[in-house]
């Protein structure tokens, strides 16, 4: 069926991918449910709503001959978080995944990273542990992606509220903020 680039037939028109950080694989390998991992190496959220953050490179004043000139910073100013939101599978496994991670980083019942002690592949350079490239692909209207941005170095620091409501026939939402490093943006062609 043709449809028009302007119709939005679907809501969910955003694929989320990242891969598990090495910390988490880590922790799945000791958390199994009915002989399936619970997080995989690898996950896929069907989100329907994120904003692609604003890049500023700011300029600067530079006086001369009586007058004020503009020029490059030739610096960015640090990426806002960004936040998503999804639709809460029926299992909750996408939502498990970022509680754990969440928890990973500040566990609920000690207050503290790595609560679990899991060992990691690098004690130096722990950070890079919980850290991982989170890439949103834009979809066309035949579900095609389009476009690709990819965050990199990135690590949750928000999960949303799921709320309940059996009035309505609405799916079961959450969402997530995440902070990251740098912003990749790229054009698909296929």
């Amino acid at each position: 069926m043709q449809q028009s680039v302007l119709n939005k037939s679907r809501a969910d028109k955003f694929l989320l991918v990242f891969d598990i950080p090495p910390i988490l694989k880590e922790f799945n390998t000791k958390f199994k449910q009915n002989n399936t991992s619970i997080i995989s190496d690898a996950v896929q959220f069907s989100i329907y709503g994120t904003a692609v953050p604003e890049i500023t490179v700011p300029a600067t004043e530079t006086r001369y001959s009586g007058n004020t000139l503009y020029v490059t910073s030739h610096s960015k100013n640090p990426y806002p978080p960004v936040s998503v939101k999804f639709n809460v599978d029926n299992e909750y496994k996408n939502y498990w995944v970022m509680y754990q991670w969440l928890n990973l980083l500040h566990d609920q019942y000690e207050g503290r990273y790595n609560a679990r002690e899991i060992n990691s592949n690098n004690p130096e350079e722990t950070f890079k542990d919980y850290q991982t490239n989170l890439t949103i692909y834009g979809k066309d209207e035949f579900n095609n992606n389009r476009i690709k941005f990819t965050y990199t170095k990135a690590f949750p620091t928000t999960i949303d509220t799921i709320d309940y409501n059996y009035q309505t026939a609405d799916e079961i939402s959450s969402g997530f903020t995440f902070v990251y490093s740098q912003l990749h943006t790229e054009v698909m062609d296929f």
